[in-house]
């Protein structure tokens, strides 16, 4: 027999849910530039962990590097794993993973697709064209 939700905990599924659509559709209107929804990163632990926690603290309309954000974690030298942890982000957007950028001046990579990271930094007035 498979396990079932009860009342309340499909009730506060359905109020967390409408509140999430509520900022998201509120974001991309341009009427919210932070997120008040409670996020749950207990799976996610160490090095990624204090990544998405730095990561958290980037502002609407700022951008950081993938080296900048490694070393905010404490760990200068590890770019590559602040990568592993954006494409590991369980909650992009409101994690703002769309914020980490290639020192290059590149876009960098986003998992949903570079197009979508595009058009969220476009929302918080980046261009990026390459």
């Amino acid at each position: 027999m498979l396990p079932t939700a009860t009342h309340a905990e499909t009730g506060r599924e359905a109020a967390f849910a409408r509140l999430l659509l509520g900022e998201l559709g509120e974001y991309f209107a341009g009427q919210r530039r932070g997120f008040t929804v409670p996020v749950e990163l207990s799976a996610v632990s160490g090095f990624f962990a204090r990544v998405l926690s730095e990561l958290c603290k980037v502002p609407y309309g700022a951008v950081v590097t993938y080296g900048q954000l490694a070393a905010l974690a404490g760990k200068p030298k590890a770019a590559r794993a602040v990568g592993a942890a954006m494409r590991n982000n369980p909650v992009p957007i409101v994690v703002p993973c769309h914020r980490v950028v290639a020192a290059n001046g590149d876009i960098g990579g986003f998992t949903p697709g570079l197009e979508i990271k595009r058009r969220l930094l476009g929302v918080e007035g980046h261009v990026y064209l390459r």
